[in-house]
C-alpha cells in the first residue's frame, strides 16, 4: 500500500460504483442520492474497470462493483484487494443466482451480494448497512477466547510461519484481539519473524505462577499492532528452566479472558504434555511436509489429539508442497498413510517466501495475492469459527478465502 499512497489525495470519496448495465446504474444512482451521496460517481464497466481506474487514486469509502461477466472472479477480486485502501467497504452485484453461495458469503461476513435485476429496496438496505460500517464486536463475556494451537509434525515444516501469519490475519483482517504465544522459550522465532524484541517476564511467569495476572502478562507482552500482542522469550541456552506444566495452563487461561483468540506456537514435544490447554473452544492446526516421516508423525499426532483433546477441531496443513518433487509423497498417498485428510495444501513458492524473509512483515502484508497467502487466509477464516461472524473482515479478503477453500 505504500507505493499507492504516494501522490494520493488525502481524502477519499464517500461513494463510487462501476456497473455494466444501464438499469443497474440507474437504480444505484437513485438509491445513492436518497442515502445522501450527492451526484454519486457511477461509471460504466465491471470489476476490471474498477481495478484499472482506482489503481492510482484514493479508493472510496463505499464501493459497488459488478461481477457480471468476470472471467475469473477470484483473480479479479484479488486484483481489487491490491488497489483498495484500508477501510473501503465493498458491495458486489452479479448475475449468478445461487442461494448456497449467497448464504456462504454472508456467513463469511460480506455486506451483501445482490443479483440482477436490482431490487431498489434491498439495495437501499444493503447500502445503509455498508454505510454505517461494521458493528463492534460483541463482548466476550464469560465465554473464553478460542485457542488455536499450531503444531509442526516435524521440525522445519513451517509451523511458526503459519502461526505468525494466522495471528496477523486474525488480528488485522478479521478485527480480533489476538495473543500470539511462542512456547519455545529457547529457540522460538515468532517475535523474530515479526521483527520484535522478546518481552521480559515470560519465564518468570512460568517459574512463579502465583505472579500470573492480567497486569503481569500485559507487561511481558510486546505489541505488534492494535489487535496483536506477542508473548515470547529468548532464554540463554545454559539456563535451566524448571516449572510446573500447570503454569502454562494457568497462563493460557488468563489470556483467554482478555483475548478473543490465543494462537499458540506449540512445539511438538509440548503437544504431548500440554493438552490441558486444548479445551473448547479450540482448534489445532497440524502442519506437515509431504514426506514419509511427516505422514507417519501426522498420523501419530492426530491419534494423540483424538484421545487427549477429542473436542478440538483439527485441520491438517500440507506445507511446502513441490519443494522436493522427486522425493515427495503424493497427496493421496499422504492422506491414506496418515489416515486423515489434508485440509489445506500450501505450495512451495520460493520467490514469495523471499519477499518476507528478514523483513519483519507477514506474507499477508507483502504478498497478499500469492497462492500461499490465499490458502492461509482460507485457513484463518476456518479457525476463526464463530469469532469471524462477530467481527467481520473486509469483503474481498473473505471472498478470496472462500474461493480457495472451495477449490481445496
Amino acid at each position: 500500500m505504500l507505493a499507492k499512497a504516494l501522490g494520493r489525495p488525502s481524502r477519499a470519496k464517500p461513494f463510487a460504483a462501476f456497473v455494466g448495465d444501464d438499469d443497474s446504474r440507474s437504480a444505484i444512482a437513485q438509491v445513492a442520492e436518497e442515502l445522501g451521496f450527492p451526484s454519486p460517481p457511477i461509471a460504466p464497466g465491471g470489476i476490471a474497470d474498477a481495478v484499472r481506474r482506482l489503481a492510482n487514486v484514493a479508493t472510496p469509502q463505499l464501493l459497488v462493483v459488478d461481477l457480471a461477466g468476470a472471467g475469473d472472479p477470484m483473480a479479479e477480486v484479488g486484483a481489487l484487494a491490491d488497489v483498495c485502501d484500508e477501510g473501503t467497504q465493498v458491495l458486489a452485484i452479479g448475475d449468478v443466482n445461487d442461494i448456497a453461495l449467497y448464504r456462504t458469503l454472508l456467513a463469511f461476513g460480506i455486506h451483501d451480494y445482490l443479483v440482477k435485476p436490482i431490487n431498489r429496496t434491498m439495495l437501499a438496505e444493503s447500502l445503509t448497512r455498508a454505510k454505517d460500517g461494521p458493528q463492534p464486536a460483541e463482548p466476550v463475556g464469560e465465554t473464553p477466547g478460542k485457542v488455536v494451537a499450531v503444531v509442526g509434525a516435524r521440525g522445519g515444516v513451517g509451523a511458526t510461519t503459519i502461526a505468525v501469519n494466522l495471528a496477523w490475519m486474525l488480528a488485522h483482517e478479521q478485527g480480533q484481539r489476538v495473543a500470539l504465544v511462542d512456547l519455545d522459550l529457547f529457540f522460538g522465532s515468532c517475535g523474530l519473524t515479526l521483527d520484535l524484541e522478546s518481552g521480559r517476564g515470560f519465564r518468570e511467569a512460568l517459574e512463579n505462577p502465583s505472579r500470573i495476572d492480567g497486569l503481569f502478562i500485559e507487561r511481558a507482552m510486546v505489541r505488534a499492532g492494535d489487535n496483536l500482542f506477542v508473548l515470547s522469550a529468548e532464554e540463554a541456552l545454559d539456563y535451566v528452566i524448571t516449572f510446573d506444566p500447570s503454569a502454562i495452563e494457568l497462563l493460557i487461561e488468563h489470556l483467554r479472558r482478555d483475548f478473543q483468540v490465543v494462537v499458540v506456537d506449540l512445539p511438538r514435544f509440548g503437544a504431548r504434555t500440554q493438552t490441558a490447554i486444548l479445551s473448547p473452544p479450540c482448534s489445532i492446526v497440524l502442519v506437515s511436509e509431504p514426506s514419509l516421516a511427516g505422514m507417519r508423525d501426522t498420523r501419530r499426532l492426530v491419534n494423540l489429539f483424538a484421545n487427549s483433546a477429542p473436542k478440538a477441531e483439527v485441520s491438517v496443513v500440507l506445507n511446502r508442497v513441490g519443494a522436493n518433487k522427486g522425493a515427495e509423497v503424493s497427496r493421496g498417498d499422504f492422506e491414506a498413510g496418515a489416515e486423515t485428510k489434508a485440509n489445506f495444501i500450501v505450495p512451495f513458492e520460493p520467490k514469495t517466501l523471499a519477499t518476507t524473509t528478514g523483513t519483519g512483515k507477514p506474507l499477508a502484508k507483502v504478498a497478499k495475492g500469492s497462492k500461499t497467502t490465499l490458502t492461509l487466509r482460507a485457513l484463518s477464516v476456518e479457525v476463526a469459527g464463530e469469532h469471524k461472524r462477530r467481527v467481520k473482515a473486509p469483503f474481498w479478503q473473505q471472498w478470496l478465502a472462500f474461493a480457495v477453500a472451495a477449490k481445496g
